[in-house]
């Protein structure tokens, strides 16, 4: 793995993410986008990360369960994208957003101490912070509309 180019880029991941789960968060995106990228292992990029920016084991596990829950359930949390997204087909959403998305749907389905409002929030907050100017509504909106038809609590 390029220790400073974890999207891919040319930019750098030099900036350490927060010791919380806003953070594991950021690692597992990293390391998912990695893992999409290249030809490498997200698990073993969620390690390298809290390694280098000295996170906590609460951190790394966390974003080590969110990376497990979006492999163990990427069927199933890919056909909600891809029937959500009336307007746009799955490979038109653009590889960010669908790793936004999909690891949102993953926390807000199958970790069981997360609300789904937080899930979304995070998610959002991720998309403004890593995608374009649009990304953070298109991710509001998936997520929002699956957490209604799942009769989640938002």
């Amino acid at each position: 793995m390029e220790e400073d180019d974890f999207f891919g880029d040319g930019s750098s991941a030099d900036e350490a993410p927060p010791d919380n789960r806003s953070g594991a968060r950021q690692v597992a995106l990293q390391a998912l986008y990695w893992e999409a990228s290249h030809s490498g292992r997200a698990e073993d990029a969620v390690g390298e990360l809290c390694s280098r920016f000295d996170l906590s084991s609460g951190v790394r596990t966390f974003a080590g369960t969110l990376v497990d829950c979006v492999h163990a359930h990427g069927e199933e949390i890919d056909h909600l994208i891809a029937e959500t997204s009336t307007r746009w087909s799955p490979e038109r959403i653009a590889r960010m957003d669908r790793l936004i998305l999909r690891m949102g749907l993953a926390e807000m389905l199958h970790v069981g101490d997360v609300p789904a409002r937080v899930a979304i929030d995070e998610a959002v907050d991720l998309a403004r912070a890593f995608s374009t100017d649009k990304s953070y509504a298109f991710v509001n909106g998936i997520l929002d509309a699956v957490a209604k038809s799942r009769a989640l609590n938002v």
